[in-house]
């Protein structure tokens, strides 16, 4: 990647419009980004059009302007489990070239379960991101009751303690149903129809929306490792290669997939666009 065409990109993005999807208790779990006519284009889902306004506003930014994460600031866990020996021997090595070729030193935890302090500090830190290759939706590293303690943070003006922040980077979930939402009475219900709706859908997505992340990726459905990989290591490339926004990435990394609707279908963009904060790259075949 040269420059000259990360500075093309900087140009589009003033112009780029994204699509943004509010959809109901019964809608929700559709794959709406994979029709045709919404293909190769940037797709966000959103609770409501009054976040979108509250994202740019705490962020002291005009609708005009596009929200930005510095790669600088990435963490990731690979396979924490220690039960993904393919995903780790794909996605290690994607990433290690990536840091090569940008000079960049992130912070990872590889085969083994990281700290609950390791993934707060790079949940909190500002305009980070956040990746995540392992089973579901990060839970079993970080409970869902502690991206939930961050909404006290993200409302709350305490300070003085480290440990304390609200969620501030854009997190990638890449484990099964890590996207998907349903309601509290209907998890263990075969029938969507015979059961009535009480509460609204929740997932562990929308609880990192809520902590304060700008946008999160996660998958609607089950996956498989393989095409996963291959989307994860096209979603790298289009983000931070070619400047992509995290939602166009999303929708431009589908093709990577082998099963292109089973799997490439699966991941959604939750949240507002965000772009990657580029500075001049070293070109690839230097590393």
């Amino acid at each position: 990647t040269s420059s000259r065409g990360t500075l093309r990109r900087d140009e589009q993005r003033q112009t780029e419009e994204c699509i943004f999807l509010i959809l109901d208790e019964n809608l929700h779990r559709f794959p709406f980004e994979g029709m045709p006519v919404l293909q190769q284009k940037p797709v966000c889902r959103i609770p409501c059009l009054s976040f979108v306004l509250a994202t740019l506003y705490e962020r002291q930014i005009s609708p005009k302007t596009s929200v930005f994460m510095d790669p600088v600031s990435t963490s990731y866990v690979i396979d924490p489990e220690k039960n993904l020996q393919g995903t780790r021997s794909r996605l290690l090595p994607a990433i290690e070239k990536i840091e090569r070729c940008w000079k960049w030193e992130w912070d990872g935890v590889v085969s083994e379960m990281p700290s609950s302090s390791f993934f707060k500090t790079g949940l909190t830190k500002s305009n980070g991101l956040m990746l995540y290759f392992g089973h579901g939706g990060a839970q079993t590293c970080f409970s869902r009751r502690r991206v939930e303690e961050l909404i006290d943070f993200r409302v709350s003006t305490l300070s003085g303690e480290e440990t304390q922040g609200s969620c501030q980077a854009t997190v990638v979930l890449m484990g099964c149903s890590s996207g998907r939402l349903i309601s509290i009475n209907r998890k263990d219900s075969e029938s969507f129809e015979q059961t009535p709706l009480y509460y609204e859908p929740e997932g562990v997505a929308l609880s990192y929306l809520c902590a304060g992340s700008p946008c999160v990726v996660g998958n609607l459905w089950d996956v498989t490792d393989n095409d996963i990989d291959r989307f994860s290591i096209a979603l790298l490339e289009n983000l931070l290669h070619n400047g992509e926004s995290m939602a166009g990435s999303v929708s431009l990394s589908r093709s990577a997939c082998k099963l292109r609707h089973l799997v490439g279908c699966a991941p959604v963009c939750y949240g507002v666009p965000v772009y990657p904060l580029l500075q001049k790259p070293r070109s690839v075949e230097e590393t």
